[in-house]
């Protein structure tokens, strides 16, 4: 590209963001599977010396993990809308490249 043209694929754009709502989706319910997991140690470890703060530990984590499932879930969800706005601007500007016969009005640039 000649750095004045930019260009989409907004299948691929989709796809992306649909991958990143996949990876998003594996981090809900994480924090209280961490929680548990804690809850199992601390049981372990519930004798002389005794080991404190488990439980703050755990909440400051889960919420960690459920920032990051949000942030996930923003990202898919930018990623598929930016999507969408492409294929839609590809779209609505279609007609003004055709000529009446349906090929190209004006020829591409083509970059060898």
């Amino acid at each position: 590209m000649s750095g004045h043209e930019v260009g989409v694929n907004a299948y691929d754009a989709y796809g992306a963001g649909s991958d990143a709502e996949a990876y998003a989706s594996g981090f809900v319910g994480l924090g209280e599977d961490f929680n548990e997991t804690l809850l199992a140690a601390k049981a372990a470890c519930d004798h002389d010396p005794k080991v404190t703060g488990w439980s703050a530990y755990g909440e400051e984590q889960a919420e960690a993990m459920a920032k990051v499932a949000n942030h996930g879930i923003a990202l898919s969800e930018n990623v598929q809308a930016g999507a969408s706005e492409a294929s839609s601007t590809d779209e609505q500007s279609s007609a003004e490249f055709l000529a009446g016969d349906g090929s190209l009005s004006r020829p591409l640039n083509v970059h060898r």
